[in-house]
């Protein structure tokens, strides 16, 4: 069978409504995603304090010399 000689199924009212449903699903989940962040300080200390950890764990298993 080709995708030619099959027939195209007419859309439903329940597909077109389940179709504005994800839409506006879509549309609340981006307006949440772009609402403005808490601005977070830098902390230099801790980034310092993560940094000298990973170097310590990787000369340990043998990636750093």
């Amino acid at each position: 069978m080709t995708t030619a000689s099959t027939a195209v199924q007419p859309r439903t009212a329940s597909h077109r409504r389940e179709v504005t449903t994800m839409k506006q699903k879509l549309h609340r989940l981006l307006r949440l995603q772009s609402a403005p962040r808490h601005t977070t300080l830098f902390n230099g200390q801790l980034l310092d304090q993560k940094r000298e950890d990973v170097h310590l764990v990787m000369y340990r298993i043998g990636l750093i010399r």
